[in-house]
């Protein structure tokens, strides 16, 4: 810092920032703990969990994709009794999740897992499966709403999507504070940055529920049931369950096209 520089302003200037490589270098997994006993959110992560576990559960024999899915938190419960697939971009995380799958009993047929980046064109046919989940995925993605678009595609007609968002409300780092620690300047950083640690700016982005609502209709999706997770008024995630909306479906517009009425 130079003579004259305030103080302030170099702390908000102050780098250390992750890199995108956090989620594919196998280091994520020191970062992403969300059963840990000295989380401040497992409780919320938990609870979380069971509702995905109970919305995507519900029709035995169906399709699943887990997409993002790590170590297999979701996917392996629900291989029990569905054909899932899970998909991530670390190795390292598909390995945890192959020694969990194992652990917990399932044969090598009953989780497939494959090597997937959410920001590029998935890998599978379209409407391959019967639901989606991209949990904790979305704050990841540079572009959210071409990776929901590449999430509707590999829906089946009647298919969900389920994904949720972190809020850019920060009101509900009050009821954590040990998060953000005791600098005030990495309080101010992390308040500015909508609830972002300043070490995930760049790489992490939060949003309103207004922003959430927008990229799920730009993505041709409709929400037909929410959740949230947090304290009132300013929930820490937003989870919505989505079908594709009318115009999106496969076969709509086809009574037009054989010039049946509009």
């Amino acid at each position: 810092m130079t003579e004259g520089d305030d103080p302030m302003t170099a702390v908000l200037q102050e780098r250390d920032s992750l890199s995108r490589a956090v989620f594919s270098d196998g280091s994520y997994a020191g970062h992403f703990r969300p059963d840990a006993p000295d989380n401040p959110f497992r409780r919320l992560y938990a609870a979380k969990r069971r509702d995905l576990l109970q919305l995507a559960g519900r029709s035995p024999g169906s399709r699943l994709l887990d997409l993002g899915g790590g170590p297999g938190r979701i996917a392996i419960p629900l291989a029990r009794s569905h054909a899932v697939t899970l998909a991530d971009i670390s190795d390292d995380m598909l390995t945890r999740a192959a020694r969990a799958a194992q652990r917990a009993g399932l044969r090598a047929d009953d989780l497939t897992m494959v090597r997937v980046d959410a920001r590029d064109p998935l890998p599978f046919a379209s409407g391959s499966f019967d639901t989606v989940i991209a949990a904790d995925l979305l704050v990841h993605l540079p572009d959210p709403v071409s990776a929901l678009r590449e999430m509707l595609r590999v829906l089946a007609p009647h298919g969900r999507l389920l994904v949720d968002t972190t809020s850019s409300n920060p009101l509900w780092l009050l009821r954590h504070p040990g998060y953000v620690g005791r600098r005030p300047g990495r309080w101010l950083r992390t308040w500015r940055a909508g609830g972002v640690l300043p070490e995930w700016t760049g790489i992490v982005t939060h949003h309103s529920r207004g922003q959430f609502h927008r990229m799920l209709e730009e993505a041709g999706l409709r929400i037909v049931g929410e959740r949230t997770y947090g304290p009132r008024p300013a929930p820490q995630w937003m989870l919505a369950i989505c079908e594709a909306r009318a115009s999106e479906a496969p076969g709509a517009g086809m009574a037009d096209r054989r010039g049946g009425p509009a």
